[in-house]
């Protein structure tokens, strides 16, 4: 015999928008921000590439996730060498493809087993990206652009936003629907008792307070996109699904056999995005994802000859002008921590006074102290011996100041030049894992700050990186 439902609360719009409140200023105010950023930046200027990169490389665990993801089978990248840095997956996928994948991977990283309900919200993940990938789909084909289907794929994915913030930072409200869901209670009216409102209109709520209002997912392709996630629980050969397949082939004007199988291989496809994202592919029922063969980020970053390669490869193919040359330094930089396997990496600019190095593009372990540590005084003899050797070992008798300041015993640069002028330093050090710069380590650096350098020279004549 089933409990009764707890009793219907006194729920009121008001007390519905003071959880949003404190979700959104308490509970999830750097996603919010970084959200905005990455939704914003594919509309912005012509450098919008290089502000996606920065925006994804911040977070190692977003870079993880966002490179495992570029290179699932569906996104077209199967058939092509696998893409090693982000900033030349923002090149081959466009900006609207990766803005999506980065709001995807932003979400599961945020929200994934963020709380004891973490059942639930490997579910509602699981539901959001079937409903964004099954939308997108269909934009697509209806002939849609690219650009609006990957918006409609975005709009999809943040309708379930409240869901997911409820279920990891509601707290009382969590626990009192959880209770009313696990009665058996129809799911919209437990909302409408606990929250005074649909968890729908809390997703409205939480993108308003992100100043992201253009996101409201109110479109009937992503009202569709969600019916379809929620009937393929029950399965594709389910009325419910049969009847949505009706309707999408309707609205497609085509056999609704096809139809199905074409909304099944959407579900595979959601899978298998999920999986490289890092949601149990069981989160997308009915679907059989492929193993996951994708390497998780270790924590130390190990050499990889093949992926050296793959990435020095990428390096000639980011930028195709001097307006491009901060995309280009952190593809070098990020090939140089990635793929040569250097603790952490750092590109620095001498200032227009040439009297003052600062860290513009830093990544790897401990890179907010190493940023802080390469803003030194310039001392006109470094510029002498980097003219000299194209990469060198820091020396204490001359480099002192960067070994103080950096804490490390041993380092190698690399001076970058444009038009015969010293104008930045490549830093490399192993300090945070005290393993020794070998040569292969020396020889992988050279041949990242040299091929940088290479193509820096081929560019089209612009601007400099600012």
């Amino acid at each position: 015999m089933s409990t009764p439902p707890p009793a219907a609360t006194s729920a009121t719009p008001a007390a519905h928008q003071a959880l949003a409140r404190r979700i959104a200023e308490q509970d999830m105010p750097a996603f919010g921000l970084t959200l905005n950023q990455l939704v914003n930046a594919a509309d912005r200027d012509e450098t919008s590439g290089q502000q996606v990169a920065d925006i994804i490389l911040r977070d190692p665990g977003l870079t993880s996730r966002v490179l495992r993801a570029a290179n699932a089978a569906h996104l077209g990248m199967a058939g092509g060498a696998r893409v090693v840095t982000v900033s030349r997956a923002v090149v081959v996928l466009g900006l609207n493809p990766i803005r999506s994948l980065c709001v995807s991977a932003l979400a599961v990283e945020t929200m994934a087993g963020a709380s004891r309900y973490a059942h639930r919200v490997e579910q509602a993940l699981g539901r959001a990206l079937h409903a964004a990938v099954q939308v997108r789909a269909l934009a697509l084909r209806q002939q849609r652009s690219r650009e609006a289907a990957e918006r409609l794929f975005v709009e999809a994915l943040l309708g379930s936003i409240g869901e997911l913030a409820l279920w990891c930072f509601g707290e009382d409200d969590a626990e009192r629907l959880d209770q009313r869901l696990r009665t058996g209670e129809d799911a919209e009216q437990a909302e409408q008792a606990v929250l005074g409102c649909s968890l729908r209109a809390l997703s409205n709520d939480l993108l308003h307070r992100w100043k992201l209002d253009a996101l409201h997912a109110d479109s009937p392709e992503v009202t569709l996109g969600w019916r379809l996630s929620r009937a393929a629980q029950q399965g594709w050969d389910g009325a419910p699904a049969r009847a949505l397949a009706r309707q999408v082939a309707q609205l497609l004007r085509q056999d609704e056999a096809m139809t199905l199988e074409q909304l099944a291989e959407n579900a595979r496809e959601a899978a298998i995005l999920a999986q490289a994202l890092g949601v149990p592919a069981h989160a997308i029922p009915g679907t059989h994802a492929a193993a996951d063969d994708a390497p998780h980020e270790p924590e130390l970053p190990e050499p990889d000859l093949a992926q050296q390669l793959r990435a020095l490869t990428e390096l000639g193919a980011v930028a195709t002008s001097r307006r491009e040359l901060p995309l280009l330094l952190e593809a070098c930089v990020e090939g140089m921590h990635r793929a040569v396997g250097i603790d952490r990496v750092a590109f620095c600019l001498l200032n227009p006074q040439r009297d003052r190095l600062l860290a513009r593009i830093v990544l790897g372990l401990d890179a907010d102290a190493l940023r802080e540590a390469l803003a030194l005084p310039w001392d006109p003899r470094h510029e002498a011996q980097l003219r000299e050797q194209a990469v060198l070992q820091g020396d204490a008798t001359v480099w002192g100041d960067v070994a103080a300041a950096t804490g490390a015993e041993a380092f190698v640069l690399a001076g970058f030049h444009l038009e015969g002028n010293l104008i930045g330093v490549f830093y490399a050090d192993r300090a945070p894992s005290r393993r020794e710069l070998d040569a292969a380590l020396l020889e992988g650096f050279r041949a990242f700050a040299a091929q940088a350098q290479l193509v820096a020279r081929a560019l089209p004549r612009h601007t400099a990186p600012s």
